[in-house]
């Protein structure tokens, strides 16, 4: 089987869940390859046609939902990019305890909790 690739999206300040993710990914039984761009400046003009090209290598973007990542202007221009590449798009709470607001674009039917075998069964559908 082939391993969907994904672009990871998120707030800088919840790195630690992208960290967190990508260990989880790691792990040889699981059949998920993520993609992380992180930058420092979002909004300088290669930054956006390095993560465009990114986007384009993937299947489809996660973003990680915490507390101000629907404040996030990177965040936004990356779920507009996904839209706009036609790729698969949803969206990870990554605090068990906590419902942060969905950033716009994502809809609330592609939103799950933090639970790795839920992850890898929707990226499993983009193969």
């Amino acid at each position: 089987m082939a391993r969907p690739r994904a672009f990871i999206s998120f707030q800088m300040e919840d790195r630690w869940a992208r960290d967190f993710l990508k260990e989880h990914a790691r792990n040889p039984g699981n059949e998920v390859e993520f993609v992380d761009y992180s930058v420092q400046n979002p909004f300088d003009s290669s930054w956006k046609t390095q993560c465009k090209l990114r986007i384009a290598q993937t299947k489809g973007t996660i973003v990680l939902i915490g507390p101000t990542t629907y404040q996030s202007e990177a965040v936004d221009w990356e779920i507009r990019e996904t839209i706009n590449q036609n790729h698969y798009l949803f969206g990870i709470q990554i605090n068990s305890d906590k419902t942060h607001r969905v950033p716009d674009g994502i809809p609330s039917s592609a939103v799950i909790r933090w639970n790795f075998s839920q992850i890898a069964t929707w990226l499993s559908t983009w193969v």
